[in-house]
Parts: structure tokens; C-alpha cells; sequence
């Protein structure tokens, strides 16, 4: 017990004393530390068997399981990188539309700040339309401050913040990023989030790549269409016993059914420059979160994607 490392030494210290109270197998990974000062990562594995005399023995083994332990550490690492390089792909796309954000309140903001320059300069300053006029410039910098605080955001190298939060405050710092997409492709939106409250239990950001991830997709999948409107509808609605059910729908040309069981497949893309890791990711984010993810032909055309994230149990 002395060579336990001493964070795990509570833990292991509990798991055989269940086993001895209860006659019970157990397993149970820990750390040593050897006499040279190096961790080795163990696995132990045991169950009761009753002697001749009555005496409680256990039977089992310790593995040697550190070089498992590195390589799920090197892949954690791996996925970690590839999410983000993902991201950074769909922020690529969304870069002309990046720049449409920035532009539209910097713009404002130079506007206003002339007129106010006029309003203060006349013989008798109107302090009240010079007012109003200092007011729409602070709405349009908090408006650009979202755009910037969103892509850094999603930018950013972090590991994964699960944490109670707003996800329709969420999505709405991503909506703002796609607003310019959706401009420029002639897609208009219906936003219906949830007016329930329940938090809900996630990474804000790897939720909001998700959402954008597949915006995108959406709005990639209308633009041949030309003989009806481009219509994204998003909408959230709680599911029962506490979760968040999200759907985002698309008046596209819709999935070809010889493909859906694939499309969430790691490298699978229908895209001729794809590289197929997108849906992948969203879906292993959603199942991280404790969800589901999943496509369906929507009605009367296009395609739905919906997913799950666990809420927060009421108290």
C-alpha cells in the first residue's frame, strides 16, 4: 500500500475493504510510484474465494496496463486537436461573413459617432439626440465585441468545460456568427428556442461548434436550390425527465437514403472537398454530453438533424 500513489491510496484502500466486507469481486485501477520516483499505472483484478479453514482469500492479478494508459492519453490528445482543426475549418468558411459582422457595427459606430459630433456642435448642442446617438453606438460595440468574444472562443485551445449553462444563450452568440452566411446565401431563419429555463449540463463551446457545424451544412445543402425559399428552422424543446432535444431543419435537396447510415462515419463526406470529420466530431460531442445525435429526411423536402444534451435534475 506504501507504493500507491498517495492521490489514489483513499480509493484503493476503499475498494478492497468493500471487497473484504462483501465477499465481493473487485477491479480497480491506480497509480505506483516507484523507488526511482516513475508512475506505473496498475489494474487490479481480484475475486473472494473461501478457504478449507474458513479464511477469506482473494485470487486475481495486476496488469501493467501505463503504455494503455499513454496511448489513451496520445489519442484524447489527438481528438482534442482534430475538434479544434474542425472548428477552425468552419470558421474558415464562415470568414467572409466574419468580416460582413465586423463591418456592419464598425460601420454603425463610425456613423453615429459623426452624428453626434453634430449634435453637440450645433450653436445649442441637443444633448438628447446626441444621447440617443451615444447609446446606438454602445449597442453596436457590444454587437461587435459578441462577434469577436464568439470567434475567440471557438478559436481557442482548451480542454473540455462541462459546467451548468444557458444554452439558448449559447446559440445566440452562434446565430450572430451565421447571421452573414445566411445573408449572403438568401437563407432565411425561424428560430423557436425553448422558452423553459432548465439549465443544462455541457462545454459551452464544443455545443456551439455543433450547432455551427451544422448551420453550415444547412446552408451548404440549399444552395442549389432555386424553385422554393432557403429556409433553416432551428428549434429546442425539453424532453422529459430533463433533458434538451435541438433540431435544425433545412429546405435543402435532402439526404440520399443510400448514405444515411454512413453520414456520421469518421472521413465519410458527400462534399467533393470535404474532409469528412465534421458530423463525426458533432457526434461524438453530443455523445460525450450524454446525448444522441441524428438525421432524418424532413417534410416535405431538406433534412433535419436532431440531438439530446442532458439538463441539470431539478433539485
Amino acid at each position: 500500500m506504501e507504493r500507491v500513489h498517495p492521490e489514489d491510496r483513499p480509493s484503493f484502500e476503499q475498494v478492497i475493504q468493500q471487497g473484504v466486507r462483501e465477499k465481493s469481486r473487485y477491479q480497480h485501477e491506480y497509480r505506483i510510484v516507484l523507488p526511482d520516483g516513475s508512475v506505473k499505472h496498475l489494474q487490479s483484478v481480484g475475486r473472494p474465494a473461501v478457504t478449507e479453514s474458513g479464511d477469506l482469500e482473494f485470487v486475481g492479478t495486476v496488469v501493467d496496463i501505463t503504455e494503455r494508459r499513454s496511448a489513451e492519453e496520445a489519442l484524447r490528445s489527438t481528438q482534442s486537436e482534430l475538434t479544434r482543426v474542425a472548428r477552425l475549418t468552419t470558421m474558415g468558411e464562415l470568414a467572409a461573413s466574419l468580416t460582413h459582422e465586423i463591418n456592419q457595427p464598425i460601420g454603425a459606430i463610425a456613423f453615429g459617432a459623426e452624428a453626434g459630433l453634430h449634435w453637440l456642435n450645433q450653436d445649442e448642442p441637443n444633448l438628447d439626440e446626441a444621447r440617443v446617438t451615444l447609446s446606438r453606438i454602445v449597442r453596436e460595440a457590444e454587437r461587435a465585441s459578441g462577434v469577436l468574444r464568439g470567434l475567440r472562443a471557438l478559436a481557442k485551445k482548451s480542454v473540455p468545460q462541462v459546467a451548468k449553462l444557458d444554452i439558448n444563450d449559447a446559440f445566440q452568440e452562434v446565430l450572430l456568427l451565421a447571421r452573414g452566411q445566411l445573408e449572403r446565401h438568401g437563407v432565411a431563419s425561424r428560430i423557436n428556442l425553448s422558452a423553459d429555463e432548465r439549465p443544462v449540463f455541457g462545454d459551452r463551446v464544443q455545443l456551439q461548434q455543433v450547432l455551427l457545424n451544422l448551420i453550415i451544412n444547412a446552408v451548404e445543402s440549399m444552395s442549389t436550390v432555386t424553385d422554393r425559399p432557403r429556409t433553416l428552422t432551428i428549434t429546442s424543446e425539453p424532453i422529459e425527465p430533463d433533458g434538451l432535444q435541438v433540431a435544425v431543419e433545412d429546405s435543402g435537396t435532402g439526404l440520399d437514403p443510400a448514405v444515411a447510415d454512413r453520414i456520421f462515419d469518421p472521413f465519410f463526406t458527400t462534399k467533393p472537398e470535404g474532409m469528412g470529420v465534421g458530423l463525426s466530431i458533432c457526434r461524438s460531442i453530443i455523445a460525450a454530453h450524454g446525448g444522441c445525435i441524428s438525421v432524418s429526411t424532413g417534410v416535405p423536402c431538406g433534412t433535419v438533424f436532431r440531438f439530446t444534451v442532458r439538463g441539470v435534475p431539478p433539485a
